[in-house]
């Protein structure tokens, strides 16, 4: 039997710890696993946490409401990788993801570069760097930086921006861009 095949028996908590095989699975799936908005699917989205490999598509609303299994997971996966601390993350953030991946109309997972960051993780962060901020929506869960291989850098940070539904951060050198839902904004 294939991955692709024994993953979509395992159901979507069980995607969680398939690794970089597993990602390699995701290749294949049609974009509607990835992340997908409808009154049938409900709100789906995909994961590629690129600090530790893990995999998860999770279809966190559906049927008028919210799956809280799903968003336990996508809270697992989208953790400070640095402590292991597990945070809510924002719920419009989750919606924001869905949006700019139906946009760009692509087919991977978002690989995920930060999601959220504990208070220490992002102090330590800060005083090693002057582009990260001392106060940063990420220690609320209302941030993350991102990246869509089929998608280059530059359309995902203009989609992002014409959306205007938060903060975008531009950062090519490191191969990512940061969305968050606080106030509309720009830069990089």
């Amino acid at each position: 039997m294939s991955q692709r095949s024994d993953a979509a028996k395992l159901g979507r908590r069980a995607f969680l710890g398939f690794g970089l095989a597993g990602a390699a699975a995701l290749t294949f799936m049609p974009r509607a696993v990835m992340a997908s908005s409808g009154p049938l699917n409900g709100r789906t989205l995909g994961f590629f946490n690129t600090h530790t490999s893990e995999i998860l598509k999770a279809t966190y609303w559906r049927d008028g409401g919210y799956d809280k299994g799903a968003i336990k997971d996508i809270n697992q996966i989208l953790r400070d990788h640095r402590t292991g601390e597990v945070y809510g993350m924002d719920l419009p953030l989750l919606d924001l993801l869905v949006d700019l991946h139906r946009r760009t109309e692509s087919r991977k997972p978002f690989e995920i570069i930060s999601g959220y960051r504990s208070p220490q993780s992002n102090a330590t962060l800060a005083s090693a760097s002057g582009g990260v901020a001392k106060k940063s929506l990420h220690m609320q869960g209302k941030a993350i930086d991102i990246r869509l291989r089929d998608v280059k850098l530059k359309t995902l940070r203009e989609t992002a921006i014409a959306m205007k539904t938060g903060g975008v951060g531009y950062y090519p050198k490191s191969d990512f861009v940061h969305v968050d839902t606080g106030r509309v904004r720009q830069w990089g």
